[in-house]
């Protein structure tokens, strides 16, 4: 098949596809369904970030890339500019030239009918030179001083240690309160003796530091240790120790959320348990030492690197740091930045920087110490001396008896930038707390491009927005009366809990935190997402948006942040090919909050080297969890003509553009989504098992919290404005506005529960609802403190003292203590779909079922190498069911072995990473053929030579014959081995007429990557994922049959080919390189054999 051919053909598909699109807000009938998914439309295609600013632009390329996205079935674009590399010849942002491509971009899109959209940000993820201090993320500080009372104290209080480029004080209040126990005494103010047994190491600098640079501590063998001895001048009284260190390794709340089995700690994509840095240790005598505490490391963060730990009050003269073994043997021989360290006699909350919200970290058992009262703060001695401190921080005060601590109190600009974009726009990012700087951030980028296009009659569509990755931040302006107006009361008396200190008591100050991170999370969800949707609605544009992340880097509540937007969307990267359950949290937010779209970021990071196969397998999934819009990141723009790859995205690839190889196969890949995307947005989600997180921020779908979710069951999950808002009892249900119902609500083993939600609770159950869980501990909100009898009392209604036991209460029923597999089992829920497979994370069936009238839609998808051959018994009145193919848009009938009261039984069978849909009604269309089972077939394997055609455009050595089938990267000549491209096979074959019933299939049970199969110079399909079959039956006639299969590999084998050459030499080009000759060639070709099936029923 010459390329002329090919194009000739690729444009009667796209004629072909060209078809009548029926309005999303109306409910199509049936048959409209069926012709969809036959001949999907322009109504679900896949967008593309379309990624721009590492090259320079022309017009030329932006129509070559758009006519390619248009001819392969792409469904639009979102313009996204995001530089990874150097940028060089890439255009400033907003300046004319610039605008003139960008309109070009639009225009061009238009003609094409793809959709267009833009971002919120240059680069991500939102901010700009227009985001002044005042107006950027910010955290609380504050500098305190010792005064002695009984004196009047007019003096100027110290300004923060840090401060912004503009120089800018941004005070906040002023504090005082007795000194507690310990006297506020600290190795700064006591100037302790350091020295180390490390010579050459400048330890008084790690104590005492000069500047904001960490020392480096060099890396030691196994098992030695670094010491920095602190020697004071008597004993004293030591209750925690502060320090910086170099984050290390992924976070937890930076890590991708992945399935998995229950588990006591935390685990997920990236994430690895990282060492102690050692221990602290206590002497009276500089000899014998005895461990004080254990120094935890700090993960990956944006913008912190300070932990503190807390422990029993220890007395001492001599204090040792014993640094050793900080890294994993893998990392072995690396330094540790370590410094500004303070031992202090002040009573702290443990690892208060996290629960303060100045870290986002999942906040799990709290290690603070009994400390006695005295060692805290007294809240009802706190004194607000705001009002006595001018402009200038002048305070003015009369001292009453005692020893004082003022503490005052600034918001400071965590200083984090946007990055990823054009320089000349990069700048601080936006105040996620403030509806006003949201505002700011809106109206100088997006509506500037909104304007612009509006003005030449091609108004911007949509905005979207990436996941938030800039840091947390835990103070905006006016953040004061936010917090009252939420929780209910004054925030001064616990500022100082902020900075770490214990107000009143550990649970008194645990519950302020508790308080206070929800307001973020709060603050975050409404004035920063929230506000973005109300504009975007005003502006008639769709708000999609990853609110607020997979890497939950801010403290926040993902789940009622997606819940503020139009559309919702999680992501799933290539590499996870066991799953991602950002989709999964993304499609539960769209069915709680009624909508109609999931969106995902998808396929993120696809590689060259990799195959659309293998995208398949990770789309199968977030399918099958409830996704039902793909945007891919990202396609590379790319400038050139002449040029493969080309611009590979400053070396991150992002590889799903018109110069991959497979490019002009991938129009069945784009279809597959196209369908299932489509399919899936009819009727309503159906799952049994809805599941409470809590509230406890920051707040996400996390795996190992989750109970054992029995096979045949889906779920999904909500956190308290869900609950509280959204939720409600009927007919013994949990049900959604919209008719969404759910059969038990499941609270998380791990999770927490607040007093409104257990009110909420009560009233479901005593309605009707069914709870699984355990008997809570309590609220951990210090608002709900003054209501604890209450609390116990609610707690008394629904749960016993027994481990093991269930309660009737009202309507409704209570579990706990056994497995949610019984619980389910003794409240006679049965499995929505009825099947047995391997159930682990690399061989399980997954499903997903929405209802659409009469008709029930289930997605199928065996993620195993196994074939999966079983019964599947459906919970549905329906008595016929039909098989529809993703892949090819062909529907069958399905045998049924039983249908009635226990559901709809029949036979599947789904080959190794085959997915499909089962689609019920209660009559058959009898002009579907009935899907064979693969159970009766017969194989053999097409022998003998093969002409093979490799391209010498592409260095390839013209027409060769195979007399085996072989892996191309195998062959010894180099021609062949380094070659990518297409390559085609030839041969003639010898077929007897088919017998009645009898079907006739291609089968390639190892290939490298797609073939598209031609009989007879006529196209038979492109067969490019499981099943691996090209079904010949319609199109080989008896006798004599010249076949022919055009294979195409990936870009990879070239360019590492290539990276043996001189540059004059090579294929390929590629901006900047990707490859190199230590670089892994994939396996290519038709490779072992080709087999030919003959299967009947």
């Amino acid at each position: 098949m010459n390329r002329q051919l090919t194009t000739f053909m690729i444009s009667c598909i796209t004629a072909f596809y060209t078809t009548v699109v029926f309005a999303q807000d109306k409910k199509p009938s049936m048959q409209q369904i069926r012709s969809e998914f036959s001949q999907p439309s322009a109504i679900a295609r896949t967008k593309l970030w379309w990624f721009h600013g590492e090259t320079e632009t022309t017009k030329e390329g932006i129509t070559a890339d758009l006519e390619a996205f248009k001819r392969e079935g792409v469904g639009g674009v979102v313009y996204y500019d995001q530089q990874h590399g150097k940028g060089e010849n890439a255009f400033a942002a907003f300046t004319p030239i610039w605008w003139d491509m960008f309109r070009f971009a639009a225009k061009e899109s238009k003609r094409l009918g793809l959709t267009f959209e833009t971002h919120l940000s240059n680069g991500y993820v939102s901010g700009g030179p227009w985001i002044t201090e005042e107006l950027s993320m910010q955290r609380l500080e504050a500098t305190d001083t010792l005064v002695n009372g009984g004196q009047h104290f007019n003096s100027k209080l110290p300004a923060p240690l840090r401060k912004g480029k503009s120089g800018n004080i941004l005070d906040v209040a002023v504090m005082a309160f007795p000194v507690p126990d310990g006297n506020w005494e600290t190795s700064v103010n006591l100037l302790p003796k350091v020295s180390s047994n490390i010579s050459g190491l400048n330890a008084k600098a790690i104590i005492f530091p000069t500047d904001n640079k960490l020392v480096s501590i060099p890396a030691q063998n196994s098992g030695a240790s670094v010491y920095i001895v602190l020697q004071f001048n008597t004993s004293i009284v030591v209750r925690s120790i502060t320090y910086r260190v170099r984050a290390k390794g992924k976070s937890a709340t930076g890590a991708m959320n992945i399935p998995g089995p229950p588990s006591d700690t935390f685990f997920g994509a990236g994430y690895v348990k990282q060492p102690d840095l050692g221990q602290l240790e206590c002497s009276e005598d500089g000899i014998n030492y005895t461990k004080v505490c254990d120094l935890k490391p700090i993960y990956e963060s944006p913008s912190w690197n300070q932990k503190t730990i807390s422990f029993p009050a220890v007395k001492g003269k001599y204090f040792r740091i014993n640094l050793h073994d900080w890294t994993l043997a893998k990392d072995s021989g690396q330094d540790l930045p370590f410094g500004n360290v303070v031992i202090s006699s002040q009573a702290k909350i443990d690892q208060w920087e996290e629960k303060a919200a100045l870290n986002s970290e999942y906040i799990e058992k709290d290690g603070t110490p009994d400390y006695a009262r005295s060692a805290s703060i007294d809240p009802k001695k706190i004194i607000n001396l705001t009002s006595k401190r001018d402009k200038n921080g002048q305070l003015d005060w009369d001292v009453p008896i005692g020893k004082w601590v003022i503490m005052r109190f600034f918001r400071v600009s965590i200083g984090v930038n946007t990055k990823h974009g054009r320089p000349n726009l990069i700048g601080l990012e936006s105040d996620k707390l403030s509806a006003t700087a949201t505002k700011v951030q809106f109206n100088n980028y997006f509506k500037v491009m909104f304007d612009s296009l509006k003005k030449v009659g091609i108004p911007l569509k949509g905005l979207h927005m990436d996941s938030h990755e800039a840091g947390s931040q835990n103070w905006t302006y006016g953040f004061e009366k936010k917090f009252k107006q939420r929780r209910g009361y004054d925030i001064h008396p616990y500022l100082p809990a902020l900075m770490g200190y214990i107000v009143g008591s550990k649970e008194e100050t645990s519950g302020f935190l508790f308080d206070m991170r929800l307001t973020l999370s709060d603050l975050v969800s409404d004035e920063y997402f929230g506000t973005l949707d109300s504009l975007c609605r005003a502006s008639g544009v769709t708000f999609t948006a990853q609110a607020v992340g997979n890497g939950l880097t801010i403290v926040a509540d993902n789940f009622k942040a997606k819940g503020k937007v139009e559309k919702p969307q999680g992501e799933f990267w290539a590499y996870q090919t066991n799953g991602s359950y950002d989709v999964k949290e993304t499609s539960s937010a769209a069915h709680i909050y009624g909508k109609p779209i999931a969106s995902a970021e998808a396929f993120t990071d696809l590689k060259f080297s990799q195959s659309l196969a293998e995208a398949k397998n990770v789309a199968d999934y977030a399918y099958a969890f409830g996704a039902q819009e793909f945007v891919v990141c990202a396609s590379a723009y790319q400038p050139w003509l002449d040029k493969i790859p080309g611009s590979t995205g400053g070396g991150r690839q992002y590889v799903l553009n018109r110069n991959n190889t497979f490019w002009n196969y991938s129009r069945p890949f784009w279809d597959y989504q196209a369908r299932c995307a489509a399919l899936m947005r009819n009727g309503k989600s159906v799952a049994d098992i809805c599941i409470y997180l809590g509230e406890n921020a920051p707040v996400k779908l996390l795996a190992y919290r989750l109970p054992v979710i029995p096979e045949g069951y889906d779920f999904d999950v909500c956190t308290q404005d869900a609950l509280i808002n959204r939720l409600s009892a009927k007919n013994g249900q949990i049900v959604l506005p919209d008719g969404v119902c759910y059969k038990i609500l499941v609270l998380e083993p791990k999770g927490d529960l607040s007093l409104i939600a257990l009110r909420k609770i009560v009233k479901m159950v005593r309605e009707g609802v069914t709870v699984y869980g355990t008997r809570p501990i309590g609220s951990g909100s210090l608002k709900d403190a003054a209501s604890r009898r209450e609390y116990e009392k609610l707690v008394n209604q629904l749960w016993d003292n027994a481990s093991i036991g269930t309660k009737i209460v009202g309507k409704g029923k209570v579990y706990w203590g056994m497995t949610l597999t019984q619980a389910l089992t003794v409240n006679g829920i049965k499995p929505d779909a009825g099947f047995t497979s391997g159930n682990t994370i690399t061989n399980k069936v997954y499903f997903s079922h929405r209802k659409f009238g009469e008709h029930d839609i289930y997605f199928f998808n065996n993620h195993s190498k196994n074939i999966f051959r079983d019964s599947v018994r459906l919970r549905t009145n329906a008595t016929k069911a039909e098989y529809w193919d993703p892949t090819s848009g062909k529907q069958f009938s399905l045998p049924i072995s039983a249908a009635g009261k226990d559901g709809l039984l029949m036979n599947i069978v789904l080959q190794p990473d085959e997915s499909g849909f089962i689609v019920t009604s209660k009559e058959m269309d009898l002009s579907l053929p009935q899907k064979m089972s693969g159970i009766r077939e017969k194989s053999t394997s097409i022998d003998g030579n093969w002409k093979v055609f490799f391209d010498p455009k592409w260095g390839g050595p013209g027409e060769v014959t195979f007399n085996k089938l072989t892996d191309w990267t195998q062959h010894p000549d180099q021609r062949i081995k380094f070659y990518s491209g297409t390559a085609v096979y030839r041969k003639t074959i010898h077929f007897n007429q088919p017998s009645s019933g009898e079907q006739v299939l291609l089968r390639f049970p190892q290939l490298g990557s797609i073939a598209r199969v031609v009989i007879n110079g006529e196209e038979v399909s492109t067969v490019w994922c499981s099943p691996w079959e090209a079904d010949l039956t319609a199109h080989i006639k008896k006798g004599e049959n010249t076949l022919e299969i055009y294979v195409a590999n990936c870009l990879t084998n070239r360019m590492i080919g290539d990276a043996l050459l001189p540059q004059e030499e090579r294929f390929t080009y590629a901006y900047p390189e990707i490859a190199s000759p230590k670089d892994r060639l994939v396996a290519s070709g038709i490779i072992d054999k080709v087999l030919l099936v003959k299967r009947s029923n």
